[in-house]
Parts: C-alpha cells; sequence; structure tokens
C-alpha cells in the first residue's frame, strides 16, 4: 500500500534521526545563572498542524456540522449547508483553517515547553527558549487503525541570552515519538486518556531537552 509505505518511510527517518546531541558547550553551573524568561515555537513551511479534533473544532466555529454527524436532525444543520453553502471540506482546508491548526500546534508545544522547561534553570538573567519543528507527523484515526500508531516531531531546541541573542546550547534534530494507540479502541482511547498529540509530543521533547541541558 503506498500510503502506508510513505508512513514507514517517514517514521523510519525520524527514528534514524534520533541521536543524541553533543553535551552544552556551558557547564550546569553556567546554565544556571540564567532563566527561562520566553518561549517561541515555529513550524517549517509545509508542516501542517492538522488533526481531526482540531479539523472538527474548526468547522464547528464556522457552524458547519463535522463529518460523521449527517444523521443529526435536519433542524440542527447549518442553514449555509442546507442551501449550498460552503460544505465541511471546503471549510475544513480553507487558509484560515490551516493558519487555525498550526496556531493550536504552536500553542500546545509552546505550553508544554513551558510546563517542562519554563522552571529548569534557576538564575536571574533572561534566556529565550526556541523550538523550530522541521517534521511532523499526527496521522488521524483512519490511518492509526489502519497503517501507522505513532506520532512523531523533529526540532531543533535552541536556548539563546535574550539580551544579546547568543546561543547558549542547541539541539538539533531533537526527536519525539509518542504511541498514538491502535486498532478501534486504542486509537480513541489514548487520545481521551493522554491528551492530544502536539501537547504530548512537546512534553516528550521538553523532557529529554532538560534532560539533556542538565545532564540528567
Amino acid at each position: 500500500m503506498r500510503i502506508q509505505g510513505i508512513f514507514i518511510a517517514a517514521l523510519g527517518m525520524m527514528l534514524a534521526a534520533c541521536v543524541s546531541a553533543p553535551p552544552p558547550a556551558l557547564s550546569v553551573a553556567e546554565l544556571n545563572t540564567y532563566r527561562v524568561a520566553a518561549i517561541h515555537v515555529s513550524l517549517a513551511p509545509g508542516i501542517s498542524g492538522k488533526t481531526t479534533s482540531l479539523e472538527a473544532a474548526f468547522a464547528r466555529s464556522k457552524g458547519i456540522e463535522p463529518v460523521g454527524h449527517a444523521d443529526r436532525p435536519e433542524s440542527v444543520v447549518p442553514a449555509a449547508a442546507r442551501s449550498g453553502g460552503a460544505d465541511y471540506f471546503t471549510i475544513a482546508n480553507s487558509a484560515e483553517a490551516l493558519a487555525y491548526y498550526d496556531h493550536a500546534t504552536r500553542q500546545a508545544l509552546q505550553a508544554a515547553l513551558q510546563q517542562e522547561l519554563g522552571g529548569a534553570l534557576l538564575g536571574a538573567r533572561p534566556a529565550r527558549l526556541e523550538m523550530h519543528v522541521t517534521r511532523l507527523v499526527l496521522p488521524n484515526e483512519a490511518m492509526r487503525i489502519l497503517v501507522s500508531q505513532h506520532h512523531a516531531l523533529v526540532a531543533t531546541v535552541t536556548l539563546k541570552d535574550a539580551t544579546s541573542g547568543a546561543t547558549l546550547a542547541a539541539y538539533p534534530e531533537l526527536t519525539a515519538v509518542i504511541d498514538g494507540g491502535g486498532g478501534l479502541v486504542g486509537t480513541f482511547l489514548v487520545p481521551a486518556l493522554a491528551g492530544e498529540p502536539a501537547a504530548r509530543l512537546g512534553s516528550s521533547a521538553a523532557k529529554t531537552y532538560r534532560n539533556w541541558l542538565l545532564r540528567n
């Protein structure tokens, strides 16, 4: 199956990139003269944070009922849809929708980084943590049932002096891979219990970076 081959190849590339970076040049004592004062997340061109749940949330915000609920009474189907207005797939794949998915993904990653790394350094000098995502695999439910059970992320995570902009510690090709659940039950049970994939990937990546940064 061509789709299966694409996903296996993409995941294989990510796992191959999963090697530890050389230790930071600064000692833990030197790093601890800083504090994480700001966090910024960016996605490389072509990276999409689209997931089924984000797609459904955006469609509902536009008054369009997500696919899978077409059996609902006509009285609750948006007038725009009944009168030939924009359909679900048009709305869910619009430029506005894509911007919404990306913004939500960056927010989820940033919140995870803040939770794991916001208090990692104990000093007073301000530092800025930057994550630049270069690869992101977020297979939807159908793909996880039939093809791939994993979500994956590859990013460069860099700590910089917030005043001078100098790089303090950079981890290129940091890789996070998490279980997305498999089969009809696991595919829906794992996200319900563990949370959305972007947040979980961010937490996994942040823990890896923290352990590397502080030599844990």
